[in-house]
C-alpha cells in the first residue's frame, strides 16, 4: 500500500517502520493507526522479514500519543474504545519488534513502545502516561503491560502521577533494554542485526515462551514444553537440524525458516 502518515525501509531481513508526522511529534490520529497496522501486518506475513523496528521522525520524539488536535475536532472517536488499542494488540504477533525511542514516548507512544519486545532509547528520551493531567486512561494497554513488567507499584506511580521519567530511569525501572548517547535507531538496528542472524523460529518460539509463560496458572505448567506449539513446532524443525549440523561443521547456518 502507499504510505503518507509512516515509511517503510527494508535491509538484509529489518523492516524499520518510521513514524512520519514530526509537525506533531508524530502523534497518532486514525490514518496513522491505520498505515502502521497495515505495515504490521505486511512484515509479519513476509517470510524474508526477520526483525521490524519503529521509530520516529525527527530527534524530538518517537511519539507523544494520540493527535490531541485532531481528537478536539473529532470526538466522537473519544467513545471508540478500539481507538489505537487495536494497533497494539496487532503488534503482538510472532516476529521481535524493537522500539527505537528518539526522544518523548507519552501516552498512546509509550504504550506503542510497551508492546514491542525490545525498546532501545537515546539518553534524551523520555516516558510518559499523562492521560490522567489531561482527564483520560490509557487505554491502550500501558498500565497493563507496566505492571506486568516493574510491578503494581512502580506502575501505579507514573500512571496515577502521569509524571514522565528519564531514559536512565527506565533503564533502572526495567523499561528501557539499552540507552545510548548516540543515535537510538542505529543500535535498534545493531540489536536487530544480531536477532536476524539466529533461527527465525526460535525466536518466535522463545518470545513465546516468555509471554505466554506469564499467563500459564503456575510455574509447573509455565514450565511444561507443551504449553508452548512454537516451542514444539522448532524442536521438530528443519532449522533445528541444521542448527545442530553447522555447529558441529562449525561454519554459519543456513536457516530455511522450516
Amino acid at each position: 500500500m502507499e504510505y503518507r502518515n509512516i515509511s517503510w525501509v527494508t535491509t538484509d531481513g529489518i523492516a524499520v517502520l518510521t513514524i512520519e508526522r514530526p509537525q506533531v511529534l508524530n502523534a497518532f490520529d486514525p490514518a496513522t493507526c491505520a498505515e502502521l497496522g497495515a505495515a504490521l501486518d505486511r512484515f509479519e506475513a513476509d517470510g524474508a522479514l526477520r526483525v521490524a523496528i519503529i521509530t520516529g521522525s525527527g530527534e524530538r520524539a518517537f511519539s507523544a500519543g494520540f493527535d490531541l488536535q485532531y481528537a478536539e475536532q473529532h470526538p466522537e472517536c473519544y467513545s471508540d474504545m478500539d481507538f489505537g488499542s487495536e494497533l497494539v494488540r496487532r503488534a503482538e504477533r510472532c516476529k521481535p519488534l524493537i522500539a527505537a525511542v528518539n526522544g518523548v514516548a507519552f501516552g498512546f507512544g509509550f504504550e506503542l513502545a510497551l508492546a514491542c519486545d525490545l525498546i532501545i532509547a537515546t539518553n534524551t528520551a523520555r516516558f510518559a502516561l499523562p492521560e490522567v493531567k489531561v482527564g483520560l486512561a490509557a487505554m491502550a494497554g500501558g498500565v497493563v503491560r507496566l505492571a506486568r513488567e516493574i510491578g503494581p507499584k512502580q506502575a501505579l506511580g507514573l500512571a496515577l502521577s502521569g509524571d514522565a521519567v528519564t531514559a536512565a530511569e527506565a533503564f533502572r525501572l526495567g523499561i528501557v533494554n539499552e540507552v545510548t548517547d548516540g543515535s537510538a535507531l542505529e543500535k535498534a538496528r545493531e540489536w536487530a542485526g544480531r536477532l536476524a542472524r539466529v533461527a527465525p523460529l526460535s525466536l518466535v518460539a522463545t518470545r513465546e515462551m516468555v509471554y505466554r509463560g506469564l499467563d500459564l496458572p503456575d510455574l509447573a505448567t509455565a514450565l511444561d514444553p507443551r504449553q508452548y506449539p512454537a516451542v514444539l513446532r522448532v524442536a521438530a524443525s528443519e532449522d533445528a537440524q541444521e542448527g545442530r549440523r553447522a555447529f558441529l561443521a562449525r561454519r554459519e547456518p543456513q536457516w530455511k525458516n522450516r
